[in-house]
């Protein structure tokens, strides 16, 4: 049997799209199908004009279900500066002549769900990240016993307000039961390695205006990041020094080949530190990069050119950077697996092996189904 999967990724201007399909007889992922089109409606999840992004998504979703076979599922990636996060534990006692059961589970990540994150903001993803039983981290819990046991959680938010735009434009088209996903969780989970995850690692995805960051320490996703800072400040930059339009400078860099040129190549090296002093500024506000500053950089998106990582290591200190892609993925081309897709790839390769839609209107109850797709990450049921 074959599932289809398509996953939207809004860019700044742009829409990416891709098509997924997961074979259950050989448990293998193929990129089928991908797409970009242009949308001055929509910016990084922000809908900009409700009508025109209507237009420009169904036509997206039209083109690419055509090569899928079977009815798919849709994912749409969250970003923007409307989102948040934010750690969150639980603890639930356990009887300890009982083993624990499923029950137990929901009821800890029960505790963990945020009694008060304020009227303007909306959970959308609880990804849990450690179970602890009787003080020892790093269990799974069910088939145990124990007398209590605590999780440990990062949870997504967003302002309602862009969301339920983002919603109604979804359910114009007739997708209201789509699954949104943070890009930046996304991009972790097929990105990262897993000894990258152990060790202090910083995921950074920049897009043309807005960009995206995670920290990783001992397995835990410490924090997130979404800046409203990307490529496009490098564009200014090597603009203001050539004295050109950005437009141009843009079309310049897309055919340039990094040592082609020694004055272009210093001057793209100084945008690059100047946009990476961006980032830590916002990054050295928050207490965990300060405790866990990053040993290595792992870069992702359209902003990822050679100068911005070694600008990565310089700025962030850090002893490693690498530029991630889905090198290893099948594809039907290699078109399919430039940088511009990464985001889309992921959480469609997200969306196949963790999620199921969820109906928007019930995203904030204490439901069951949320709590099964929780265990369902864990491979729990």
């Amino acid at each position: 049997m074959e599932e289809s999967f398509i996953a939207l990724d809004f860019g700044s201007s742009q829409i990416s799209a891709v098509l997924l399909t997961y074979d259950e007889d050989t448990a293998t992922c193929r990129v089928r199908y991908a797409t970009r089109k242009k949308c001055t409606a929509i910016s990084a999840c922000y809908i900009l004009d409700f009508d025109k992004a209507v237009q420009a998504v169904a036509e997206l979703l039209q083109e690419i279900s055509e090569y899928a076979k079977l009815t798919p599922t849709v994912v749409v990636g969250l970003r923007g500066e409307f989102l948040s996060f934010h750690r969150s534990s639980g603890t639930h006692t356990l009887n300890s002549q009982q083993v624990i059961q499923e029950k137990d589970v929901h009821a800890v990540l029960d505790e963990a769900y945020p009694k008060n994150i304020g009227e303007q903001l909306e959970i959308v993803n609880i990804l849990p990240q450690l179970f602890i039983l009787d003080g020892k981290e790093g269990v799974k819990p069910i088939g145990l016993t124990g007398n209590w046991l605590d999780v440990e959680t990062l949870v997504s938010c967003a302002l309602k307000g862009p969301l339920n735009n983002l919603n109604r434009v979804m359910a114009a088209v007739g997708y209201e039961d789509y699954e949104g996903v943070p890009s930046i969780i996304a991009l972790c989970d097929s990105l990262l390695k897993p000894e990258e995850k152990k060790n202090r690692t910083l995921l950074l995805d920049i897009g043309y205006q807005h960009s995206s960051a995670a920290l990783y320490h001992k397995g835990i996703l410490e924090t997130a990041w979404e800046i409203s800072e990307g490529f496009q400040h490098i564009i200014q930059e090597v603009s203001d020094v050539l004295q050109t339009e950005p437009d141009e400078t843009q079309s310049l860099l897309r055919n340039y080949e990094y040592g082609e040129d020694e004055v272009l190549d210093d001057v793209l090296d100084e945008a690059a530190k100047n946009l990476l002093k961006k980032f830590r500024q916002e990054f050295t506000q928050s207490i965990s990069y300060i405790k866990n500053a990053p040993q290595q950089i792992v870069l992702s998106g359209g902003g990822a050119i050679l100068p911005v990582k070694n600008a990565a290591k310089e700025v962030l200190n850090a002893r490693r950077a690498r530029v991630a892609t889905h090198d290893n993925l099948i594809a039907d081309s290699e078109d399919l697996l430039i940088a511009g897709y990464t985001s889309a790839i992921s959480l469609a390769l997200y969306s196949q092996r963790h999620g199921e839609p969820i109906r928007r209107n019930q995203i904030q109850q204490k439901a069951t189904s949320l709590f099964s797709r929780v265990l369902a990450k864990l491979g729990m049921n």
